[in-house]
Parts: C-alpha cells; sequence; structure tokens
C-alpha cells in the first residue's frame, strides 16, 4: 500500500481509520459506564432504553365506574376527596353527574380492597340548591376536612349566574356535625370574586385545604381571570384562563385571599399553548408541600393531565412543568386524560386516587408510590 498524506497504513488500517475507530471506542466506553452508573436505563424487555419516570407510580387500574351510584352518576364519577375513619376504613366523597345534573356521593371501603366500594347511603350527601341561581345545577369537587367538633366540605357550585357561554362556578362550604354522613350548607359561595382585571375576577372553584396550626388553614383554590379569544383555534373561540390562588383562615370558614396567584398558567409561552392550571391536590410531608394539580393545554384532543410542584411554604412553588407524573394507558380508562388527583399516605406508600378520560366520563382510578421514591 501507498503511503499518502493520512501517514501511511498499518495492518490495512489507516492512521485516519484507527483514528475514527479509537474515537467509537471510548463513546462505546463512556456508554457502558453511563449504563453501569444507571442501571434503571437499561432495558428489560428489548424495548430501546429509556430514563427514570419522574414519579415512579404504579397504576392499579380503574376502582369506581359511572353508574356507580346510579343514574345520577350515569355520566360521571369524579373528583374523589379521601379521609380516614376511626375504624380504619377509607371514605370518598365523589362528584356525580347525571341527568344534567350534579350531585356529591359518599362511599367507603377497606384499605385491604379498593375494588369494592360501598355507599354511605343511597342518596347523595349534597345536591343542587332548591333556590337560587348559584347552585340549582349542584356540587362538584368536593373536599373534607376532619375535625373532632365539626367536618367542613369545600366544593364548588354549578348554576346560571354568570353570563351564557362562560364559566359558571363558584366555591361553597358545608358543616358536618355526625362525621361527614348529613351535611348543611354553610356559606354559597365561600369566596368573593375579584375586581375586574384580578386572577378571580370571573370564578373561584375547587380547593385544597389544609390544617396547619390550630387555628390556621391554609386553602389553594381554582380561580378564573378571564377568557382570552384563541382566534387560531377556531375564530371567536373563547377560553378560560385559570390560574391557582391561596387564602388562609383561622377558622376554615372566613378567609382572606392572597392578592397574586401561587401557580399560573405557562400560555402561549409554550407549545401547545397551556391555558389553565386548576384543582389543586395537596398533602404536608416532612416539611413539605406536595401539589399534583391538573393542566389543560390546547392541543388536537386536548385535556387535562396532571403535573407536580411542591414548596416549603405553600406559597413560593417549583413546578415541574415539563415532566410527566404517569404515562396514559392505551386502551384503559386514562388512555386520553389524567385529573383532579387527591394523594393520602398509607403506611411507606402514597395512594393517587385520580380520574380519567374526559373529566371522569370513564370512572377514578388508583395508583401507588412508595413514600421514599417521591421526586
Amino acid at each position: 500500500m501507498s503511503e499518502g498524506l493520512d501517514g501511511g497504513c498499518v495492518g490495512g488500517v489507516s492512521w485516519r481509520s484507527r483514528g475514527v475507530v479509537s474515537k467509537k471506542l471510548v463513546i462505546l466506553a463512556f456508554g457502558i459506564l453511563v449504563i453501569l452508573a444507571n442501571p434503571d436505563l437499561v432495558p428489560t424487555d428489548g424495548r430501546a432504553p429509556s430514563k427514570k419516570p419522574f414519579q415512579s407510580w404504579v397504576k392499579k387500574g380503574r376502582i369506581i365506574a359511572p353508574g356507580f351510584a346510579g343514574p345520577q352518576s350515569q355520566s360521571r364519577v369524579s373528583a374523589p376527596s379521601i379521609v380516614r375513619l376511626k375504624n380504619g376504613q377509607l371514605r370518598m366523597y365523589f362528584w356525580a353527574t347525571g341527568g344534567g345534573r350534579h350531585y356529591i356521593y359518599a362511599a367507603e371501603a377497606s384499605p385491604k380492597n379498593l375494588y369494592d366500594w360501598k355507599l354511605v347511603g343511597a342518596e347523595p350527601v349534597l345536591g343542587p340548591s332548591p333556590s337560587g341561581n348559584i347552585n340549582e345545577k349542584g356540587p362538584s369537587f368536593p373536599w373534607v376536612v376532619q375535625q373532632d367538633d365539626h367536618w367542613l366540605m369545600y366544593y364548588v357550585t354549578w348554576g346560571s349566574w354568570a353570563p351564557p357561554d362562560e364559566l359558571s362556578n363558584r366555591t361553597g362550604l358545608a358543616i358536618s356535625d355526625d362525621e361527614g354522613i348529613h351535611w348543611k350548607v354553610l356559606k354559597e359561595p365561600l369566596l368573593p370574586l375579584g375586581k375586574p382585571g384580578e386572577y378571580d375576577a370571573g370564578v373561584t372553584g375547587s380547593v385544597a385545604v389544609l390544617k396547619t396550626g390550630p387555628q390556621t388553614y391554609q386553602m389553594w383554590y381554582t380561580a378564573g381571570e378571564r377568557y382570552a379569544i384563541l382566534d387560531w383555534i377556531s375564530p371567536g373561540f373563547k377560553r378560560g384562563i385559570v390560574h391557582i390562588g391561596h387564602a388562609v383562615s383561622g377558622d376554615g370558614i372566613d378567609w382572606v385571599k392572597r392578592q397574586k396567584p401561587v401557580l399560573s398558567p405557562r400560555l402561549d409561552a409554550v407549545k401547545p399553548y397551556e391555558a389553565v392550571v386548576s384543582k389543586p391536590g395537596i398533602i404536608l410531608m416532612n416539611g413539605t408541600y406536595h401539589m399534583w394539580l391538573s393542566v389543560f393545554t390546547m392541543q388536537e384532543g386536548g385535556g387535562y393531565r396532571l403535573n407536580y410542584a411542591r414548596s416549603r411554604d405553600g406559597l413560593a412553588w417549583e413546578r415541574f412543568a415539563n415532566e410527566e407524573v404517569m404515562p396514559l394507558t392505551p386502551g384503559g380508562f386514562d388512555s386520553n386524560h389524567q385529573s383532579y388527583a387527591n394523594v393520602i399516605e398509607h403506611g411507606d406508600e402514597l395512594w393517587m386516587f385520580y380520574v380519567g378520560n374526559t373529566f371522569g366520563a370513564t370512572g377514578i382510578g388508583l395508583a401507588t408510590m412508595k413514600k421514599s421514591d417521591l421526586r
């Protein structure tokens, strides 16, 4: 072989070729070191390697289907709120829809078998108001706070008070003196709307409430600001812009709202357009607030997906906006959407009760995760 500008050949491999091979060997060795340091990247079923999930939730499937509570739940079962009873049973308060009206029901199950729920009663614990235009279509989105002397239920009303084609939700409050069996409406609406131009000028909606001190309650609530006209979807298309606000109370009944939201949608700063952050579900664990929220983006077949944020004080939140909480399930009850999560602690695990497609039209499911895996 003739010697050329490459510096000749040895053993049939030119100096240039040997350089390329050396680079490939270095890259291969680096890849092996990465895999050895990150065994979660190694596939076990022939698939291409993938990164470790952001949160390692294990889906357990659907636990309640539409129709569970009869005709008044035929269209939807949704927005679960879970409390633990003195006897160890779990009670789920949930939103049901049927016949164009909204209701809140309660059901109980043993933690040993969360596929076998029994209604607390055949009738809803809360239904449409017989008068007025705030809640004549009925309540939804319960959040229950247990206390020694009385229980509080925060919920969302559906009425006709708002202009046509606009959201008509307001936050309400009911009280129970018999540990959540019978409820009486206490305040409807509970929160005043903000002034024009403020982040909650349009609606107040679903909430998460935690009692964080002897006389300290904190609320994170869905807050509708305004409607944006998104002509790029269709001429004159209206979409509500929804934030998460914060309020404090000394008794859980009278509230003082913060002037600014604690979380807001990213709007056109991202693609697809992000219009809504809503329905916070929050736990306080080891000094950190953990929030699972529902995010609505304007994409083809768009709908809600779950997102996660955390905070040390409940006010300044670190949102992991680009991380997927759970993948969708092809052919499952959550094949297109996931939303309205309620997370509770159970031993060394977290249990997430969440909603599948189309706001609960396919039911409520369960996922679990080790507390030590939460990040």
